[in-house]
């Protein structure tokens, strides 16, 4: 004769077995979750950290191109500053490196131009960059 016990007791070891199958069969989807998760975050770590380096050099190009054009003036600084002493003068202000060991440069020219004008253009270039200023200069009245 089957007692209640012995009844409770199958019942009881048919749970844990259809427990442990179900575990069996789930046993890799949390690691297939968590990759997916993972490849997800580094997906989108990877892209911010690209747009950042992007505009980061675009920063860094729009700063030469500014510096480039500070040095173009002072260059023609220079050149005005020659022509207020000898206004006679007309030449090159020679590659001036400025600041000192800056690897940044300068250069200006003053020419003659139409009635009695003088053309003075300042060069400066940093890095890839080089900008150019020209200023027309009248003598006298």
């Amino acid at each position: 004769m089957i007692t209640n016990r012995q009844i409770g007791n199958a019942a009881s070891t048919a749970r844990i077995q259809q427990r442990a199958s179900v575990r069996r069969t789930r046993r890799g989807a949390a690691l297939l979750a968590s990759m997916f998760v993972m490849s997800a975050v580094s997906m989108i770590v990877i892209g911010i950290l690209q747009t950042e380096t992007v505009q980061f050099a675009a920063l860094r190009n729009t700063i030469d191109y500014d510096r480039a054009r500070y040095l173009a003036e002072a260059g023609m600084n220079h050149a005005l500053s020659i022509l207020e002493s000898d206004i006679s003068w007309r030449g090159t202000v020679v590659r001036t490196e400025f600041p000192s060991k800056s690897g940044e440069y300068y250069t200006a020219f003053a020419a003659d131009g139409p009635d009695g004008t003088v053309q003075v253009i300042g060069v400066g270039e940093v890095g890839t960059f080089s900008r150019t200023v020209q200023v027309v200069v009248k003598q006298g009245g």
